[in-house]
């Protein structure tokens, strides 16, 4: 598992290699099979946490009201945080 940020997380299968994004405990139960259900499965790494920031982006602007302006600050925010974990991946 590969906690992100917050509580989501990658989890990852290795052949074939399959990187799925989940959210929550990051728990598994009987069988050893993962509680949080998925949000999506990518072939990258990379692909996956673009998944996370979008899912993050869609989740604050649904739950809000407002501006074009506040919801440009968002994703500003959301990017930002973001930007330092890309640059650690694609290093």
């Amino acid at each position: 598992m590969i906690k992100v940020i917050d509580d989501w997380y990658i989890t990852v299968d290795s052949y074939p290699t399959n990187y799925t994004v989940r959210r929550g405990e990051g728990k598994k139960g009987k069988n050893n099979k993962w509680l949080d259900k998925p949000k999506g499965y990518f072939n990258s790494l990379n692909g996956a946490v673009k998944e996370i920031r979008r899912l993050i982006i869609a989740e604050h602007l649904e739950n809000g009201v407002g501006t074009l302006e506040t919801a440009l600050d968002t994703i500003s925010e959301v990017d930002a945080r973001f930007e330092k974990l890309m640059a650690r991946i694609e290093a």
